[in-house]
């Protein structure tokens, strides 16, 4: 049986890593990945994720699949060569056999996303939400 798990930089405190993993999941299964989701982790930090990452990869079982999903944080130079951006940007090295397949980026269009859609975002918040905080 092939195991999958994700670890997602998000989510600093337990209540917002319990968030963050819920609106992973909502968005794979809208992605129509119901039924063959990996399990979610959310780490906190962009480090604690590659380290919760390097520590399931050293011990996962042969059918495992690990993976991490973490944010750009600056555009990467060539895409399919996700380790080298890591590598030049956070000295991070490439575990052994592990490859760039398996290192998901955010892009800096996913976090901007987020707050684009004014009318959404006052649909969900309500009075709550304090617009003029947004960036225009």
């Amino acid at each position: 049986m092939v195991s999958a798990r994700l670890y997602i930089e998000g989510g600093e405190s337990k209540e917002d890593q319990i968030r963050c993993r819920e609106g992973f999941r909502k968005l794979l299964v809208k992605a129509g990945f119901s039924g063959r989701l990996p399990r979610l982790t959310a780490c906190g930090g962009r480090n604690s994720a590659f380290d919760d990452f390097r520590t399931a990869f050293a011990k996962r079982k042969e059918r495992d699949y690990i993976a991490m999903l973490i944010d750009s944080e600056d555009p990467p130079g060539d895409i399919e060569q996700t380790w080298n951006h890591l590598n030049k940007r956070d000295g991070w090295t490439r575990p052994a056999t592990a490859n760039d397949e398996q290192v998901l980026f955010m892009t800096t269009c996913m976090e901007t996303w987020i707050v684009a859609d004014r009318a959404a975002l006052r649909a969900h918040y309500g009075n709550r939400l304090q617009e003029n905080a947004l960036p225009p």
